[in-house]
This record gives structure tokens, C-alpha cells and sequence, in this order.
């Protein structure tokens, strides 16, 4: 018992590294100046090649032997990289917080669906804390604020002209519940061939995007761009996706939020962005 305990304690502690390592990517994506879909597509590249390098220096292709692919294989990684790009897509398109909002949808939906497919137990505990972490997130990003004129108001922005950067927005929180869903089948697999499939459709999957619309990369920094792809993608995925094998999707979504303090705290270090008492009430419930 003390053994599943600590096991369990290894899935937060790398889901709670993995979200706060995806937080980073908004700080990054300022200095980068390349289009969103071309900064996922390097990320899951990224991932790709740091995986390569682990497997050869530990001779771990082995790993592979009696592996077969499957469709939930592909999938996951197919749906890792439309939330990644979609939602960096998105934030090009509509109000950062929309984006927030919307992509943090996720989360949720891979819970409902786990309970209903994989009968991962839905408790009231889950509830009480999904919806604690789900109503600190809308304080953070600022979806719901305070004044003292208007009191408590909700600012999700539905101007016409942001409908299409909404919908796009949207459609990143159902990969990122997908994503999330896909990666509790195939239990079987090993953390490392299922990090190293996930990379490689994500990255096919971001590839051929990029090819029916080529970017222009002209403005790119290309070492901030690779740092962030190695720190933010490699790294972070890699986690996400050994987190992923051993908690379930509830677990996996009450952490995940912890990915919004760490942007909100890098926009306050970095970008000397206010810092509002709706968002430190926020982040402890998130914490809590």
C-alpha cells in the first residue's frame, strides 16, 4: 500500500512538473516570432529527438519488441498535437483569456468521458475538486472579475470577430480532453515507446498542417524558439505522458491547472503584468 502511495505521489509530482513546464510557453512565444502551428510543430519535434537520444544512450529500443500500433496509440498523439497547436493558433485569433478559457475545457471532458468508458470512479471528492480548480482558473486568467462598481462580472469576450478564433479555441480544449482520454488506454505500453509514438503523430500530424499553409519564418529567433521547444515541449510532454500511465483522468485534470499560476507568475516576473486579488484567490483554490 505504502508502495501504490508513493507510485501515486511520482504521478503528481510529474504532471505538477509537466504544467508548470507548458506554462512557460506564452513567456517564450513573445521573443520567438514564428506562427503558432510552426512553434507546436518544433515542440513535438522536440520531443521527438530527445526521446531518440534517451533510447540510443540507454539502448532502450528494445522496448519496441512485440509492440504494435494501435488506433488509441495513434490517436493520443494525433490529438497532443492538434491541442498544442490549435491553441497557440488560437491565441492569434481571439482574446488571451478566451484562449485560456476554452482550451481549459479539456480537462473536464476527459473526465466525463473516463467515468463513462474507462469507469474511472467519478467520486464527489473529483467533483469538488475539479470544480475548485476549474472556477481558481477562470479567476486567474480573469473570465471572472471584480470591480467595486460593477461587483463580480464575467468577461468572456463573444465579439462577432472573435467567433472563429473562439471556435478554434474551442476545438484545442476537445484535443486536449482527447489527448488526455486516448492516454489512459493502452496501459500495457511502456511510458517511453508511448512518449516516443505521441511525438512522432504529433509531429506528422503538425507537419502536414504547416505544409498546406508554409510560414513564413523570416522574423523567427530560432534559439529562443529551440529553447522553448525543448523546455516546453519535449520536456513537458515526456512528463504529461508518463504522469498519464498512472493517474486516472480526474487526477490527471486537477493538476493539470497548475499550468495557469505558472503563467500568471511568469507574466508578473517577466512582463511586470498586474497581479489582482481575484487571482491569488484563484491560484489557492487551484493549489488547494
Amino acid at each position: 500500500m505504502q508502495a501504490q502511495s508513493r507510485h501515486k505521489l511520482n504521478g503528481y509530482l510529474l504532471m505538477f512538473l509537466s504544467s508548470s513546464l507548458m506554462g512557460g510557453i506564452g513567456a517564450f512565444a513573445r521573443y520567438i516570432g514564428a506562427p503558432g502551428l510552426f512553434i507546436s510543430f518544433c515542440r513535438n519535434t522536440a520531443g521527438v529527438i530527445l526521446v531518440t537520444l534517451l533510447f540510443m544512450a540507454g539502448r532502450k529500443f528494445i522496448k519496441f519488441r512485440g509492440f504494435r500500433i494501435t488506433p488509441m496509440i495513434i490517436f493520443s498523439g494525433v490529438f497532443l498535437g492538434l491541442l498544442s497547436g490549435l491553441y497557440v493558433m488560437s491565441t492569434q485569433m481571439t482574446t488571451l483569456a478566451n484562449a485560456a478559457f476554452l482550451i481549459y475545457t479539456g480537462p473536464v471532458y476527459s473526465t466525463i468521458l473516463a467515468s463513462i468508458f474507462l469507469k474511472e470512479p467519478f467520486t464527489k471528492v473529483t467533483a469538488i475538486s475539479l470544480g475548485s480548480v476549474f472556477l481558481g482558473c477562470l479567476l486567474i486568467i480573469g473570465i471572472i472579475n471584480y470591480s467595486q462598481g460593477a461587483g463580480l462580472t464575467l468577461t468572456l469576450d463573444l465579439d462577432p470577430k472573435y467567433m472563429v478564433g473562439n471556435l478554434v479555441a474551442l476545438a484545442s480544449g476537445v484535443a486536449y480532453g482527447l489527448f488526455l482520454f486516448f492516454s489512459r488506454y493502452r496501459m500495457d505500453v511502456d511510458s517511453d515507446v508511448r512518449a516516443y509514438t505521441n511525438f512522432i503523430f504529433a509531429s506528422l500530424t503538425l507537419g502536414a498542417i504547416n505544409l498546406v499553409s508554409l510560414p513564413d519564418l523570416s522574423k523567427t529567433n530560432w534559439p529562443i524558439l529551440i529553447i522553448a521547444a525543448f523546455v516546453t515541449g519535449a520536456g513537458a510532454f515526456y512528463l504529461l505522458t508518463v504522469a498519464s500511465k498512472i493517474l486516472l483522468a480526474g487526477e490527471l485534470a486537477t493538476i493539470s491547472y497548475q499550468e495557469t499560476i505558472m503563467a500568471t507568475i511568469l507574466g508578473v516576473a517577466l512582463f511586470a503584468e498586474p497581479l489582482s486579488l481575484m487571482q491569488i484567490i484563484g491560484g489557492v483554490l487551484i493549489i488547494a
